[in-house]
């Protein structure tokens, strides 16, 4: 195995290529299409019910994240955590607020939280394998970055000259990174098993949003999308256990 230097090395690398290659792109401005989702049933008188509805795991994921914040073992790692029991949580009203409404403007309320969870789990691993120190260096700089690249995007779509560039890298730049943190370096308090298995159910998540319409027509109960939102919710709670606690049934 690389010395720990050599493996920090590598991560630098992959992530500074990745930013000077995004800045060879053209901007990718919002897709219109992105908003046309297969299943618009509306029940209740909420339109889009499902996609609406399939949100609430997200709230019970993210409350429950931090109901188990007091029986945290690691105490450096508390901020990052509440921090993405806050975004999990968040994701569950903006992602509402999107689906009763989809457009430009409500869709930035998605994103915002979704760059919150990202950047406090990614800060998390960083801080527990790669750089551990008493304090985090890597939340609020990660949690600045992630939150301006939605901002940004947004911006630009009133522009007129939508950038998506620094959004995308913010949410796939960490899905290479996170399984080659996981591999090269050793664990202290996150559970290694849970974390992969959240990025399973996470990939599983996005295969699904984009069989979107296939989905539906197969199954004929939820679209692919509504799928998304339940595998999503699994994979962030996955995450959130996967940081060591103490005994809650005892501590309580």
């Amino acid at each position: 195995m690389l010395e720990h230097k050599y493996r920090t090395s590598l991560l630098i690398f992959i992530a500074s290529f990745a930013v000077m290659a995004m800045l060879f792109f053209n901007r990718i401005p919002q897709d219109p299409a992105y908003h046309l989702f297969a299943d618009t049933r509306q029940i209740a008188g909420i339109p889009n019910f499902w996609n609406v509805l399939s949100n609430f795991p997200f709230l019970l994921v993210g409350l429950y994240g931090l109901w188990r914040c007091r029986y945290l073992i690691e105490c450096n790692s508390r901020n990052a955590y509440i921090a993405l029991c806050i975004g999990v949580l968040l994701v569950s009203i903006g992602s509402a607020y999107y689906h009763y409404a989809p457009s430009t403007a409500t869709l930035l309320w998605d994103r915002l939280p979704m760059t919150v969870a990202f950047m406090a789990l990614f800060s998390l691993l960083l801080d527990e394998r790669v750089m551990p120190r008493d304090r985090s260096l890597t939340l609020w700089p990660l949690l600045i970055m992630g939150i301006g690249s939605a901002v940004y995007w947004y911006w630009t779509e009133a522009m007129g000259v939508g950038d998506l560039r620094p959004y995308a890298l913010v949410q796939f730049l960490p899905l290479v990174l996170i399984p080659l943190i996981l591999w090269l370096f050793d664990s202290n308090y996150l559970n290694g098993r849970l974390l992969v298995a959240a990025l399973v159910f996470y990939v599983f998540a996005k295969v699904s949003e984009h069989f979107d319409r296939q989905i539906l027509d197969l199954i004929g109960v939820m679209s692919g999308h509504t799928l998304k939102h339940f595998l999503a919710g699994i994979a962030s709670l996955c995450i959130i256990v996967a940081i060591s606690s103490k005994n809650i049934t005892k501590a309580v």
